[in-house]
C-alpha cells in the first residue's frame, strides 16, 4: 500500500494525513473519513498520482482501529483503483501489488529521525530544496527513470536457491593467494602429508575457468552475501525483474560519489558520526540508503557524471541550513538499494549458461580427487620401491 503518493497540485509527495490537511480537511476530527465531501474525493482522484508509476485512480483509505481499545494499528493511505475495478499500476511498479505485504528497506525516508546519518542527509535535503538546486519532483523523476530503466531491460527471474547453494560452493573451491601455485604433478603424492582435497579442488577450478570468468567483479557467493539474494528469489521467483548488468556504470558512480560524500555529510550537520560510519558506504547496508538515494538524485541530475555529482554535492553543502527543516519531509527511493543482491543473483545466472556439469560440485571434486590418486599410483607403480597413495 502506498504510504505516500504525488500531489500534483503541491509537487511534491505526501501522505494521507498531509494532502487532507493542505485540502483544509482535519483527519483528527474525522479519523474513519465519514463525513469527507464527494468533492475531495473526486479531487483525489485527479490530483494524485501513484509515486511508483504516475498511475490514477486514487481512493482514500482510513486508518485501521484496536477493537480492543480504539487506538490507531494501521496508517491511513491511498489505494489506486478504477471504476472497473482494474489495476492502474505499471506491471512492473513498486506497489502493483497494494494487498502484499512487502519490506519497506527500498525505501529512504528523509523525514526521520532515527539515525545520525538520516539527519544529516535530510538536512542536505531540505538545503537543496530551499536553495533551488534540485526539487521533489526531480526526486519523483527519477524514480520513474528507475521504472523505465526496469521496463526496457526486464528478465524473467529464473534463478533458484539451489543454482545459488551452488555458485557458493564453485567459489568455495578458490583459496586465497598461495605461495604454492604449482599444477598437480603425481609426483607431488610422495609428500609427507600431502593435501589430496586442496590439490583436487585447485584442479577442478583449473578445468573449469569459464564459471568464474563468468562472475561479476565483486561479486562473492558467500553465507554473509547469499542472505538477501535468497529473501528476493522468495518474493520474486519467476517475477519479471530488472538486469543489474545495464546499471553496473551507474551503481559504481554512486557508490564513487557516496563514498566521497561519507566524509564530510556529518561534518556539515556538525554531527559525530557513529562508529557504523567508519567502513565504506557500501558495507554500511539499510543504514546507507538515504545518502546512496542522495548520492544517485545528484548523478541523476548531472547526467550521472560522478565528477559533476561530487561538485554538485560541495555546492549543497554550501548553502545555507534550512530555515523551515520541512522541505526534505517525504519518502524518497534508493534505486540501487539491493543492487550487491541483484549482482549476485545475476552472476549466478551466467554461471548456469556456460556450465556444462550440474552434479554437485564436491561430488566433482571427489572425482577429480580419485583421478589424481589413480596417476599417482600409476606413476608410483613404475617406480622401485612405489609406495600406495594415501
Amino acid at each position: 500500500m502506498p504510504i505516500t503518493a504525488y500531489s500534483n497540485e503541491a509537487k511534491r509527495e505526501l501522505d494521507l494525513e498531509q494532502w487532507l490537511a493542505l485540502n483544509a480537511y482535519s483527519p483528527q476530527a474525522d479519523p474513519q473519513l465519514l463525513a469527507m465531501p464527494d468533492e475531495l474525493r473526486a479531487k483525489a482522484t485527479r490530483d494524485i498520482e501513484c509515486s511508483g508509476c504516475r498511475a490514477r485512480g486514487a481512493l482514500l483509505v482510513r486508518g485501521a482501529l484496536s477493537r480492543a481499545n480504539g487506538k490507531p494499528v494501521g496508517q491511513a493511505h491511498f489505494r489506486f483503483g478504477t471504476a472497473g475495478g482494474a489495476n492502474p499500476h505499471h506491471p512492473l511498479c513498486d506497489f502493483v501489488e497494494e494487498g502484499k505485504e512487502r519490506r519497506n528497506d527500498y525505501l529512504a525516508s528523509f523525514a526521520s529521525d532515527r539515525s545520525a546519518l538520516t539527519r544529516a542527509v535530510r538536512d542536505l535535503v531540505c538545503r537543496g530544496i530551499q536553495g533551488g538546486m534540485f526539487t521533489q519532483g526531480d526526486m519523483r523523476e527519477m524514480r520513474l527513470w528507475f521504472l523505465e530503466e526496469r521496463a526496457r531491460h526486464a528478465v524473467t527471474l529464473d534463478v533458484t536457491p539451489a543454482l545459488l547453494q551452488w555458485c557458493a560452493d564453485m567459489q568455495a573451491t578458490e583459496e586465497g593467494w598461495s605461495p604454492d601455485q604449482l599444477p598437480f604433478s603425481p609426483e607431488h603424492g610422495r609428500l609427507p602429508g600431502f593435501d589430496w582435497d586442496r590439490a583436487a579442488n585447485r584442479e577442478w577450478k583449473s578445468r573449469n575457468k569459464h564459471l568464474f570468468k563468468a562472475v561479476q567483479f565483486r561479486v562473492h557467493f558467500r553465507r554473509s552475501t547469499l542472505k538477501r539474494p535468497l529473501q528476493l528469489l522468495e518474493q520474486h521467483a519467476g517475477a519479471t525483474v530488472l538486469d543489474p548488468s545495464v546499471l553496473r556504470e551507474k551503481y559504481e558512480a554512486v557508490i564513487l560519489v557516496a563514498g566521497f560524500a561519507a566524509g564530510y555529510v556529518f561534518k556539515v550537520a556538525a554531527t559525530k558520526p557513529p562508529t557504523l560510519f567508519r567502513g565504506h558506504v557500501s558495507d554500511w547496508g539499510a543504514a546507507g540508503h538515504a545518502l546512496l538515494a542522495l548520492s544517485s538524485l545528484l548523478l541523476y541530475l548531472n547526467e550521472w557524471d560522478a565528477d559533476r555529482a561530487g561538485a554538485a554535492f560541495a555546492l549543497l553543502a554550501g548553502l545555507a541550513p534550512s530555515t523551515s527543516g520541512l522541505e526534505g519531509n517525504l519518502i524518497g527511493l534508493n534505486p540501487f538499494h539491493d543492487y550487491p543482491a541483484w549482482q549476485v543473483i545475476n552472476s549466478a545466472r551466467h554461471v548456469a549458461a556456460v556450465r556444462t556439469d550440474a552434479r554437485p560440485v564436491v561430488e566433482q571434486v571427489d572425482d577429480i580427487k580419485a583421478e589424481l590418486k589413480a596417476a599417482y599410483g600409476a606413476w608410483a607403480a613404475g617406480q622401485q620401491g612405489g609406495a600406495d597413495p594415501g
